[in-house]
C-alpha cells in the first residue's frame, strides 16, 4: 500500500483507519474482496449503544460477513423502578426487593456522582433493552443475517464501576436487600440466544460460555425436548463452565435429563468442554452428565472441576479412545479408592491419537478437604528417583510460559504437548510404568503433574507416529 493515503498530520484521509479500509476505496471488486476480511467478528455489548451497533451493521448488509459472535452481558440490577418483576425473571423476595436499586444509586450519588451516573445509565438501558425486548428482537434477526457464522460466545462483563458499587452495598450492609444478579442476565442471554439460533438456518457452531449460571440449564429443563434436540444438533463444540457461588451440585443433578436430551442430540460435537469452579468442585456422579454417551467425532474432551472415582473417568476416556487427540482433566479430584495411576495407565497404553494431555490441578479428595501443606510438600522417595528422569530445569519451569524444549515454542496455553518436551526426555519416559510414577493413593504434587503428562505422551504409538 502506498503512504500517499495518508495525510501529512499522521491521520487518514478519507476518514479511513487502516490499510484494509484504504484497499476497500481502491475500486468495487477490492471492496468485495477486503469486506469479508474487515467484519469477521462482532462483538455486542449488552446497552442501547452496542444493539444500536448491531441494527446499523443490518442495515448495512455486512452481517453475513461475521463468523464469530460474542455477546457481552453485565449483571442485572436487581431493580430499576419501572421494569417489571416478571421481566427479569424475578419472583418473591426477589421482586419485593425491585425498587431498592433507586434508594441505593440515590445514596451513592452523594458520595460518588460519577459513580452514580454510570449505574444511572445502565439501569436506563437495561429498562429500555428488557421493556422493549430490544435484546431479543435484534438477536433473533442479527443471527438470521450472520449467514457465515461458525462460533457463539457469551462472556459477563463486569468492571470498575460495579467493584465500586458493590463495595458500597457491602460497607452500608446492602447485599441483603439488593445486589447485582448474574443469574437472571445469563439465562436471559442464553435464552435469547437459544431461541435465535433455533429460527436461523446457522449450523456448525461452536458455543463458548466460559461463565454460566447453572439456573439457564434450569430454564432449558422448561425447553420441549424436540427444541432442545435441535439446538444440540446446531453445535459442533461446546465449551461451558459453570459458575456459581455456592455449590453446584444440586442444581446440576436436577436438570440430568437436560444434560441427556441435548447430547444425545449433539452427535456432530467434534470437542466437549465442560467444567465446574475447581475450589468447588462437583460432587457427582459422570454419568448424570454424560449418561454413557459416545460421540464418533470427538477429538476433544476436557472435563474440571469434578469429584469422581477413578472408573468413571476411565469408562469415558475408552469410550473414545479411538479417536480422541486433545485431553484434559483439570481439577479432577479423585474419591476413596481411586488412583491416578490407573488412569495414567489407560491414557498411555491405550490412546494411541492423544496429542494434548493437561492435568492442571488434579489431586484426590480426600487431600483437598484436608488442605495441608504437610502432604503436599513431602513425596515418596520412588517420587523422588522417578522425577529424577526429567531434567530439573524443566520441572522449575511454569507450564503456563514456559517450554520443555527451546526448538519448539509452548503451543497450549495449559497441558503439555510433544512438542513440549525434547525427543531424549520422551525416549527415557518409555522404559518407566505406572508403577514408577510414585503416585501414593494421597495427594499430588505440581511435579508430578508434569512428569505424567510427558510420560502419557511417551507412549510407543506416540512416539511412532512424531517419526512420520
Amino acid at each position: 500500500m502506498s503512504h500517499g493515503s495518508y495525510v501529512p498530520n499522521g491521520s487518514c484521509a478519507h476518514g479511513e483507519t487502516s490499510d484494509l479500509d484504504r484497499f476497500r476505496l481502491v475500486c468495487a471488486r477490492f471492496k468485495r474482496i477486503a469486506t469479508p476480511w474487515k467484519f469477521p467478528r462482532f462483538v455486542l455489548r449488552f446497552s442501547r449503544d452496542g444493539f444500536r451497533r448491531l441494527e446499523d451493521l443490518l442495515d448495512m448488509q455486512l452481517a453475513c460477513h461475521v463468523r464469530s459472535f460474542t455477546y457481552m452481558v453485565r449483571p442485572f440490577y436487581q431493580g430499576s423502578g419501572t421494569v417489571s418483576a416478571n421481566s427479569l425473571n424475578l419472583h418473591g423476595s426477589q421482586a419485593d426487593r425491585f425498587l431498592d436499586w433507586s434508594r441505593v444509586l440515590k445514596a451513592v450519588e452523594s458520595q460518588n456522582l460519577a459513580i452514580s451516573q454510570v449505574h444511572k445509565s445502565r439501569r436506563e438501558d437495561q429498562e429500555y433493552i428488557i421493556t422493549g425486548a430490544q435484546d431479543m428482537l435484534l438477536l433473533r434477526r442479527a443471527i438470521s443475517a450472520f449467514s457465515s457464522l461458525q462460533q457463539i460466545k457469551l462472556l459477563r462483563l463486569q468492571d470498575g464501576a460495579d467493584e465500586q458499587l458493590l463495595d458500597y452495598i457491602r460497607e452500608q450492609s446492602s447485599a441483603e436487600t439488593v445486589y447485582l444478579d448474574w443469574e437472571s442476565a445469563c439465562t436471559r442471554a442464553v435464552t435469547s440466544l437459544a431461541i435465535s439460533l433455533l429460527e436461523s438456518n446457522c449450523s456448525a457452531i461452536r458455543f463458548v460460555g466460559p461463565q454460566i449460571s447453572p439456573e439457564s440449564a434450569v430454564k432449558l429443563s422448561q425447553t420441549p425436548p424436540l427444541m432442545l434436540s435441535t439446538l444440540g444438533a446446531r453445535l459442533t463444540s461446546i465449551d461451558v463452565t459453570f459458575h456459581s457461588p455456592k455449590d453446584m451440585t444440586s442444581s446440576i443433578k436436577s436438570v440430568s435429563s437436560v444434560f441427556h436430551d441435548f447430547f444425545l442430540s449433539a452427535k456432530n460435537l467434534t470437542s466437549i468442554k465442560l467444567g465446574f469452579r475447581a475450589n468447588m468442585p462437583l460432587d457427582l456422579s459422570l454419568e448424570l452428565i454424560f449418561h454413557r454417551l459416545q460421540w464418533k467425532r470427538l477429538r476433544a474432551l476436557s472435563i474440571q472441576g469434578w469429584r469422581l472415582d477413578s472408573e468413571e473417568v476411565i469408562s469415558l476416556i475408552r469410550r473414545h479412545r479411538r479417536q480422541l487427540r486433545d485431553i484434559a482433566l483439570a481439577g479432577v479430584y479423585l474419591r476413596n479408592g481411586g488412583r491416578w495411576q490407573d488412569i495414567l495407565s489407560v491414557l498411555h497404553d491405550e490412546m494411541d491419537q492423544v496429542e494434548r494431555i493437561d492435568l492442571r490441578d488434579i489431586d484426590y479428595a480426600d487431600h483437598l478437604d484436608s488442605n495441608s501443606p504437610d502432604t503436599n510438600g513431602h513425596a515418596s522417595t520412588s517420587s523422588t528417583s522417578v522425577l529424577s528422569v526429567v531434567p530439573e530445569p524443566t520441572l522449575a519451569l511454569s507450564p503456563y510460559h514456559a517450554s520443555f524444549n527451546a526448538d519448539y515454542p509452548f503451543i497450549s496455553p495449559c497441558g503439555s504437548t510433544r512438542r513440549s518436551f525434547s525427543e531424549t526426555t520422551l525416549e527415557r519416559l518409555r522404559t518407566l510404568t505406572a508403577d514408577d510414577l510414585g503416585d501414593n493413593g494421597l495427594s499430588v504434587r505440581h511435579e508430578q503433574r508434569l512428569l505424567w503428562e510427558a510420560w502419557v505422551l511417551s507412549s510407543p504409538g506416540n512416539m511412532l507416529r512424531r517419526r512420520q
